[in-house]
């Protein structure tokens, strides 16, 4: 948004945010910064993992809203054929209801399994395995759920069939740093250390305090 509103290149901006977080790392590594990991207490990680985890609470409810407002259950639904079927989104049946399903049967699925590990039911190593790997294990089960469900339509990931760019018609693989269409403002160049720097503090707090 700040990019589209400044008229500046959003994937030349990236460049150069890589280039300063790129090299904030190599000065941090060079001068053995992660010794300030000694200062950080418990309650500073549960701080951040608190933050983490409802930044994808988050994330969560706020794309299933989106999917109810795209697909709004109904009791009815129009499926008149008209002269032009791409002009206007198709709101599909049963889409907002099947993803809030999944989204729930994962969740609960993976806090089960959790729990699992403290039961009485198998043998100790079996249910330690089950409990650990209990999100991947859920998303697996809630993917093939929905990989049998044929007739109802969810949003699914694109992925290309080769190793190609995101968007071939815009850019290639080479992102020229003055600019791909139009010159890339040289303020910009050096205020993109700004960005860097929380890029920067979010992955060193990430790495040194949840792992």
């Amino acid at each position: 948004q700040f990019c589209e509103s400044n008229d500046m290149e959003y994937i030349v901006g990236r460049v150069w945010v890589g280039f300063w977080l790129i090299l904030l790392v190599l000065v941090v590594v060079a001068c053995e910064g992660s010794i300030l990991v000694r200062y950080l207490s418990r309650y500073t990680q549960e701080i951040f993992s608190f933050l983490i985890s409802l930044i994808f609470i988050y994330e969560t409810f706020d794309k299933l809203f989106k999917i109810f407002k795209a697909h709004p259950l109904q009791r009815h639904h129009n499926v008149t054929p008209t002269l032009h079927p791409t002009a206007v989104p198709v709101e599909e049946p049963n889409t907002a209801l099947l993803s809030l399903v999944l989204m729930a049967g994962t969740f609960f699925l993976a806090l089960f399994l959790r729990k699992f590990k403290n039961s009485a039911f198998l043998p100790g190593k079996v249910r330690r395995l089950i409990g650990d790997f209990g999100v991947p294990i859920s998303i697996f089960v809630m993917a093939l759920v929905d990989f049998f469900i044929k007739d109802t339509y969810t949003q699914k990931l694109k992925v290309p069939k080769g190793l190609e760019v995101t968007n071939a018609a815009a850019r290639g693989w080479f992102i020229h740093p003055l600019g791909n269409h139009k010159t890339f403002p040289i303020w910009m160049m050096f205020a993109s250390v700004v960005p860097a720097l929380l890029v920067f503090i979010l992955i060193f707090l990430e790495t040194q305090i949840t792992t």
